[in-house]
């Protein structure tokens, strides 16, 4: 195994969470203003979902973060994920 343990790697939807918390929005607002469902969103906040291009859009125009910062984000993890399994 050569990269980090899958315990230590950090999904893009945890730092989304943090964001949420730290912003005081609530999940239901958020799907409202990005179009994306609660289901989906609670995916991706769980890690069981990526944050895809077009997510990535809806979440820059909500937060003014920019797209590429989740994109590198998801990127990154999927990257050490294939670190962490070969």
């Amino acid at each position: 195994m050569t990269g980090l343990s899958p315990e230590l790697l950090i999904h893009p939807g945890e730092t989304l969470q943090e964001l949420l918390e730290d912003r005081g929005m609530e999940q239901s607002v958020l799907s409202k203003r990005t179009g994306f469902s609660e289901k989906h969103i609670g995916q991706v906040m769980a890690g069981n979902a990526p944050v895809t291009e077009s997510f990535a859009r809806a979440l820059e125009v909500v937060f003014g973060v920019e797209a590429s910062f989740w994109l590198n984000l998801q990127s990154n993890y999927e990257m050490e994920l294939l670190h962490t399994y070969q």
